[in-house]
């Protein structure tokens, strides 16, 4: 699968028949009755998240915690090892996350995985992301229900996630139930790699 299909450059739809179980027809039906939906958009919702976000969790051989869970993980006021734990998975997370997914390691690549890949509403759900331009900046208000150490431990990772990927500068300020990350956007492409493969990346956000 080529990186465009990633990113739905290319919104062609096709018919497809198959058969699924009874009860799970049934199940699909309610739920997409409780949203207010067609059973088609669920059933695209369902497959998009998968081609998207999922299948890459699958093969990472990741874990889902409860809030509650990764609230009682972070009442610790061991705050120093929380930063240094960020700043180690934000520089795997930079190399994995983005070759195993076919992208570039670019500041294209950072973005969508900030907006949409941890902080869409759809997928990691790490934070709730605001996106703002301000001329030649990016501004990111990373909003979330953890508490102090998670900010902390977002802090390290999301820096180390950005001077992974690129060269970009940097800014944060740190809250109790935030971060804000005011990051210059690169004018050329940092690394020598070609940007052109994910250009459409924010322009894609912003129309969803």
């Amino acid at each position: 699968m080529g990186r465009s299909s990633h990113f739905e450059k290319k919104k062609k739809t096709i018919t497809r028949t198959f058969r699924l179980r009874q009860e799970w027809d049934s199940i699909i039906q309610e739920e997409a009755a409780k949203q207010g939906v067609s059973v088609n958009v669920l059933l695209n919702k369902i497959l998009r998240k998968f081609s998207l976000y999922s299948r890459w969790n699958e093969r990472n051989d990741d874990i889902c915690l409860s809030q509650q869970t990764l609230r009682e993980i972070l009442k610790t006021d061991q705050f120093e090892q929380l930063a240094e734990a960020g700043t180690k998975s934000g520089a795997l997370d930079g190399v994995n996350i983005v070759n195993a997914m076919g992208l570039s390691m670019n500041y294209n690549s950072f973005v969508y995985l900030i907006t949409e890949h941890l902080g869409g509403r759809d997928f990691a759900r790490w934070f709730h992301c605001f996106h703002h331009v301000q001329g030649n900046k990016d501004v990111f208000h990373l909003q979330h229900d953890f508490g102090r150490g998670w900010s902390i431990y977002l802090e390290k990772y999301v820096l180390s996630l950005l001077h992974t990927l690129t060269k970009a500068e940097a800014k944060i300020r740190v809250y109790d139930y935030a971060i804000t990350i005011e990051v210059i956007r690169p004018r050329t492409t940092p690394l020598g790699i070609n940007d052109n493969s994910t250009s459409d990346l924010t322009t894609n956000n912003k129309q969803r």
